[in-house]
């Protein structure tokens, strides 16, 4: 299991600017090991977010809640016959993050609704990875979680020369669907494009934000935002159907 505790900053950016970032960046980062070896230089991020019937954790976000969690399945770039999935648990308090996830087969995701049982792709697993999947599984039963979005993008993401902890990513192309199912995770027909101008920085790290970032905030004259990919999803397809004169 994977568990995180760092603190997070996002900020909208206008792509006219995104050469420019990237060159300050790389000054003191260079790429991940998942992006490195890529034409692109960016992978695909794929989530479907669990929320109750009536949006709990949706709210939770948009009423200013200042300790709120989420939970979702991730996975990455293309689907195979062995792909795999995180189940992750996303807990924050202001800037201040906490993430632990576990690692299934993706064929098994529909299980967390059929309830089936799970399978972690580790024999041995970690006794973390076993108690994180338990609680994702039993945070789903009780609080009866159904797949209310998917939201995809390409990522691109840097780690720090000198400080390892440190991450920055570049996330591109946010689209969305709602109310998938677990087997159309790599689903793009119809997806809902969210932002056509600007992407989402943002910058992760534990401790003190280094003081060449600050600098390049400054420069950028970057704010911080509360932004929430999965809210922002939801929110775009409203705004569609409230066109449309249906409703979500």
């Amino acid at each position: 299991m994977e568990l995180f505790d760092r603190k997070e900053y996002k900020y909208y950016v206008d792509y006219r600017h995104l050469e420019s970032l990237r060159r300050r960046f790389l000054t003191n980062m260079e790429y991940d090991p998942f992006c490195r070896d890529l034409e692109s230089k960016c992978y695909t991020v794929r989530s479907i977010y669990l929320d109750t019937r009536n949006l709990l954790f949706y709210y939770e976000k948009k009423n200013g809640i200042k300790m709120r969690k989420k939970l979702r399945i991730r996975t990455y770039n293309e689907g195979s016959h062995d792909s795999t999935a995180f189940l992750e648990i996303k807990r924050k308090n202001q800037q201040r993050v906490f993430k632990e996830r576990s690692k299934i087969w993706l064929a098994e995701a529909p299980n967390l609704l059929n309830g089936a049982r799970l399978e972690l792709v580790e024999d041995q697993p970690e006794y973390r990875e076993k108690l994180a999947l338990d609680r994702f599984i039993y945070l789903t039963k009780r609080l009866k979680l159904e797949p209310q979005s998917l939201i995809a993008y390409e990522r691109e993401a840097f780690v720090g020369l000198d400080d390892p902890t440190l991450r920055v990513t570049f996330d591109l192309n946010v689209r969305s669907y709602l109310q998938p199912d677990p087997t159309e995770i790599f689903r793009e027909d119809d997806l809902k494009h969210m932002e056509s101008s600007r992407f989402i920085l943002e910058i992760k790290f534990t401790g003190r934000m280094p003081f060449w970032v600050r600098c390049i905030i400054r420069d950028f004259k970057l704010r911080i935002q509360s932004i929430s990919k999965y809210c922002n999803g939801l929110d775009a397809w409203r705004i569609k159907e409230a066109a449309l004169g249906t409703s979500v």
